[in-house]
């Protein structure tokens, strides 16, 4: 063990103003650290729901804007005629000023701070400014990946060989990296974990049915995840179309926040809820800060996303609390869920195999119940939170002392 206490800084690199599952599992990785020999503190670029949680926990936060692009266009009729000039210089004025003035701000804070070592929680393909920051301070840095990208360009690339490590969410992950020519010697791949103790009800199951005004005995399920268009909610729509036919007053909750971005799906979803005649039979809930509470109403949880899925702490959040599971097998779900034993999968947007998988559970309670439990079991042995801080921590152990 290492005779001082070092301390960690870790960023969340997401701007768009959603909790997403990054910062759950920086939530829980902070939490479960042994605090005899790491002091974490979390950098986020923005106030958020989950901050009380961090400080309940007794992680330190600090708030860093992120860096804002200047812009060089200008309305002035007198410069008109630069327009085009100005346009084409914003984009290396604002990646000059994002790679050097930011990085020399983040180098400061760095030091600042006496950081022995930082853990970036995103992708290679941000933060870039934080790679920097750590380079230029002599302080070793580390990324999260937990995203499948079709490309990663040149700079991001350049700077994730220089890392002291990069941890990979999955298997799939890691064989993208590879594949997209990442190149670090110590690609790390760690699964997200959870407590299965911390997923935990904080009302009850009524008070939330008596909410979203449902009852106990028609079929819940749902989806849990920000509304994305890559997240299939659509999937889900198409198939409770189907459902509902065999069983009229099933419920599908889409559960999740939505980003300004994202409002075209959503408006999108709903002249598709209208068409299908299922205004009755599918809810929005917004953002819920309560996340295992409504996943307890769930009969069946569903996951629908149409693109390869990372990891999906939605999966291992149903499966804490024994929940069977219908996923879309791509990315990493096969790595998490084994189908016909801890779930069920299916094709990548294949709404009516879907449809026809949450029907089988819906008629057959005794199966749907085996799988949840089942799925349960298998997260105690490769999901759980002290599995993921372990392998964590080891792989600090290793930078701080030089190994790697």
């Amino acid at each position: 063990m290492m005779g001082n206490v070092k301390k960690i800084m870790y960023c969340e690199g997401n701007t768009d103003g959603t909790v997403g599952g990054s910062f759950y599992s920086l939530l829980y990785l902070t939490s479960g650290l042994d605090r005899t020999k790491y002091d974490p503190m979390v950098v986020f670029h923005d106030e958020h729901s989950l901050l009380p949680e961090y400080q309940k926990a007794g992680v330190k936060t600090l708030i860093v804007p992120p860096y804002k692009p200047i812009s060089l266009v200008s309305d002035n009729k007198y410069l008109a005629r630069l327009k085009t000039i100005f346009t084409i210089l914003q984009k290396p004025v604002n990646l000059l000023g994002y790679l050097l003035v930011s990085s020399i701000r983040k180098k400061r804070l760095l030091i600042k701070n006496n950081i022995d070592l930082l853990h970036l929680n995103n992708s290679v393909l941000r933060n870039n400014d934080w790679m920097i920051g750590a380079y230029l301070a002599g302080i070793p840095c580390i990324t999260h990946e937990r995203g499948i990208n079709d490309r990663y360009p040149l700079i991001p690339r350049l700077l994730a060989a220089k890392l002291k490590a990069i941890i990979s969410i999955s298997k799939s992950v890691t064989e993208t990296l590879k594949r997209n020519g990442v190149t670090n010697e110590n690609i790390v791949t760690i699964h997200n974990g959870i407590d299965p103790k911390a997923v935990s009800e904080k009302i009850t199951n009524q008070d939330i049915l008596e909410k979203l005004g449902l009852n106990e005995d028609q079929p819940i399920i749902g989806v849990m995840g920000n509304i994305r268009e890559w997240k299939g909610q659509e999937v889900a729509v198409r198939a409770m179309r189907k459902i509902v036919d065999e069983y009229p007053n099933t419920v599908c909750l889409l559960i999740g926040d939505t980003a300004k971005e994202d409002n075209y799906y959503k408006d999108r979803l709903h002249v598709l809820i209208r068409e299908l005649d299922l205004e009755s039979n599918i809810i929005f809930t917004g953002y819920i800060n309560n996340v295992s509470d409504y996943l307890n109403i769930l009969q069946i949880v569903l996951h629908t996303s149409i693109k390869p899925e990372p990891f999906g702490r939605v999966l291992i959040e149903a499966m804490s609390l024994s929940k069977p599971l219908v996923a879309a097998a791509d990315g990493a779900v096969p790595e998490i869920v084994v189908n016909e034993k801890t779930g069920l999968t299916f094709t990548p947007g294949d709404h009516e195999c879907l449809a026809e998988l949450v029907i089988k559970l819906l008629q057959d309670k005794q199966y749907a119940e085996n799988l949840g439990k089942a799925g349960y079991k298998r997260l105690l042995d490769y999901f759980h939170i002290n599995v993921n801080v372990e392998k964590t921590q080891l792989l600090y152990d290793k930078i701080l002392l030089n190994q790697i």
